[in-house]
């Protein structure tokens, strides 16, 4: 069966891409050097995710945006709406994605390494590699989880994806007011069902009848949701289907 590549590739060229990247997007890119990898996020302006995304140094004046679930277009039209008279440019590259690659770039997920390669190679990442993802606590987003939860409650601090001691950039006010007040109260868990299980992000998570939160990121077997805190049981329901689903791994709410 052939899937699909999960990453579209932006490019971003140009003298202010540097100074233009680092005022949209969550992390901070001032430490990276050329071949550097780093992920990231770009929220709303009330703090909640609306992309998770791999940003790549080549140069200064030249960075490559990895952007899961065929949302490329999609934040090319919002980053390319805040240009103005920056000298960017930002275009989708199609002919090519995120692929496996032993000799590749860690992308910091469980050892995974990274190379760009044609849409069409078997090394592209596709569907069956959001276990991966997910294993490892990163919530890649896809469109119907957009906007829904805040950076914290995603734990993308685990990544580096969000920065407190940047300057300005959208949602900044909120992550800094959540960092420093303690207020997410909200756990991530990795939640694990039969290959082939029927769920999907936003999908509703229960526990004998109680809602307590919703899937963020379904991969075929293995899940990410976020939760209102620790659950107490070892087994939940996911979606209308009633999914059942083991607790493999909580993570912590911070405090």
């Amino acid at each position: 069966m052939t899937h699909a590549p999960l990453f579209d590739l932006l490019e971003v060229r140009g003298p202010d891409a540097l100074a233009f990247l680092q005022a949209q997007l969550a992390a901070d890119l001032n430490p990276m050097a050329d071949g550097d990898w780093r992920w990231s996020a770009l929220l709303s302006a009330q703090g909640r995710v609306l992309h998770v995304l791999g940003v790549w140094r080549v140069a200064a004046d030249h960075w490559r945006l990895l952007v899961p679930f065929a949302r490329g277009a999609e934040l090319g039209a919002a980053l390319g709406r805040m240009v103005f008279r920056r000298k960017v440019r930002i275009e989708v590259d199609a002919s090519q994605t995120l692929g496996h690659d032993v000799d590749g770039l860690d992308c910091g997920v469980a050892g995974l390494r990274v190379a760009l390669v044609a849409c069409a190679d078997p090394r592209a990442l596709a569907a069956p590699a959001l276990d991966e993802f997910a294993r490892a606590g990163l919530a890649l987003i896809d469109a119907t989880a957009s906007g829904r939860q805040l950076a914290h409650s995603l734990q993308l601090d685990r990544f580096a994806a969000f920065s407190v001691g940047k300057g300005c950039y959208p949602g900044q006010e909120i992550v800094a007011r959540t960092h420093f007040l303690g207020r997410n109260k909200r756990a991530l868990v990795l939640l694990e069902a039969a290959p082939g299980a029927r769920w999907n992000a936003a999908d509703a998570v229960s526990d004998a009848g109680a809602e307590l939160g919703e899937i963020v990121l379904a991969g075929p077997s293995l899940a990410l949701a976020v939760l209102g805190g620790v659950p107490s049981a070892s087994h939940l329901q996911v979606g209308t289907d009633g999914v059942h689903a083991a607790v493999l791994r909580v993570y912590a709410p911070l405090t």
